[in-house]
């Protein structure tokens, strides 16, 4: 009987042991509170797979690691089994990756929908058979603040247009607030001698970081992988970067960071 006791107990330790699993918590939308730990969820906390929360805020949500079982994405939805379906992002050689210029219509139109991801700035290298870059050909971008319409110029280097956040929230010389906008469309404009015509290119709702804003949060994803390949970590960031704030390009995220984490890979 003792044997069987002394048994029982121990399976019993194993499986609240792996039922606590550490996740660390990369950042977080809203405001959940961990109620058996009774902290507040935030960039660099630590809670346990076994937790509960209070979701405070509607559509609040929570990215959250550990190097063992992956990442997850926490909301009040699935809350129940997140943990359970923690994973690692797929192979960074399983993502494609735009290479070269945007040679298409169909490609441009791609990128510019839903939601996408701008750190800092867009470098976006065109190609030039389809659309010339000249001061009768050019990329807009057109929004609305309060109901105003503004049209945008984009600035070009040879192929390459830029979207720059303090050029875009920019107006008549003056900063304008972002949180103010809506309606962002992007537009090809084109003028010769016979008609002059403007190419809605796509509509979508840009996400502005800067690398101060990210980077407490990417520094959480280098410190759980720290022993992992270069290109494993690279995964995790970009999935991690898609699936909380928006569409980016993986070239994009490769060279990010490498100038912010000094990597030579």
């Amino acid at each position: 009987m003792k044997k069987i006791l002394l048994l029982s107990t121990l399976l019993l330790v194993i499986f609240t042991v792996r039922s606590q699993v550490p996740f660390k918590v990369i950042t977080v939308n809203g405001e959940i509170i961990a109620t058996k730990a009774n902290v507040t969820l935030e960039n660099g906390v630590e809670i346990y797979s076994d937790d509960n929360f209070d979701f405070r805020k509607p559509n609040s949500r929570a990215a959250m690691i550990n190097s063992e079982r992956g990442r997850i994405v926490l909301t009040e939805q699935n809350a129940a089994d997140a943990f359970a379906k923690a994973a690692f992002a797929p192979a960074i050689g399983s993502i494609s990756s735009r290479s070269g210029s945007v040679s298409s219509v169909a490609d441009l139109k791609n990128i510019f929908k839903n939601k996408v991801l701008i750190i800092e700035k867009m470098d976006l290298k065109i190609g030039a058979d389809v659309f010339p870059l000249d001061e009768n050909n050019f990329f807009f971008i057109r929004y609305k603040i309060k109901d105003e319409e503004i049209n945008k110029k984009l600035s070009f280097v040879n192929d390459t247009i830029i979207i720059d956040k303090n050029e875009v929230f920019t107006v008549d010389g003056k900063s304008i607030v972002c949180e103010d906008t809506k309606d962002f469309n992007l537009y090809y404009y084109t003028k010769d001698e016979e008609k002059t015509e403007s190419l809605l290119i796509g509509t979508f709702e840009p996400i502005f970081l800067t690398s101060k804003q990210l980077k407490p949060e990417i520094d959480i994803i280098f410190e759980e992988f720290k022993d992992k390949p270069f290109d494993a970590i690279l995964a995790e960031v970009y999935d991690y970067l898609n699936s909380f704030y928006g569409k980016i390009d993986k070239g994009c995220v490769e060279t990010w960071l490498k100038q912010e984490y000094k990597i030579d890979a």
